[in-house]
């Protein structure tokens, strides 16, 4: 592949993660991502997640299907704080990051995007649910729309 391809499937691949606008996709975008969805699912404001509130986080990120209440509630206080929520791994990154950095590299961007059109480096990728969704579902379409 040119140089000037590769580049462009890495920008694009950025940008999809990179909710902090610093050019890069990491943890720190992770953070700013799922804090931006604690708020938003956080209905009464109390700060905190009830189970109620806490049911509709796995619809809008797929990592919360495998993570119950009980599991993400690690002080047991039968309800999720900010800092238990954002400490959730992210299946889709963390299957990305193939040295655990917390930085999506150029050769990682890559390697996913061979992954997404069914050449996986070692062919014991699924196929199937590795890509992110087709926007940015809790961001409302894009970068600065003022969910903070």
């Amino acid at each position: 592949m040119d140089p000037q391809r590769m580049e462009h499937i890495y920008l694009q691949f950025v940008e999809r993660w990179d909710y902090n606008q610093d050019g890069l996709a990491t943890c720190d975008d992770l953070t700013v991502k799922r804090s931006r969805l604690f708020k938003r699912l956080d209905a009464d404001k109390s700060g905190d997640l009830t189970s109620g509130e806490f049911r509709y986080a796995k619809f809008e990120d797929k990592s919360f299907m495998f993570f119950p209440l009980d599991r993400v509630d690690t002080n047991a206080s039968a309800t999720i704080e900010v800092d238990e929520f954002v400490a959730v791994s992210d299946s889709s990154f963390l299957h990305t990051d193939k040295d655990k950095n917390c930085v999506i590299s150029r050769q990682e961007a890559m390697i996913a995007a061979r992954e997404l059109r069914g050449g996986g480096e070692s062919g014991d990728h699924s196929k199937g649910g590795r890509g992110k969704r087709g926007g940015r579902s809790d961001e409302g379409g894009g970068h600065g729309d003022g969910h903070d």
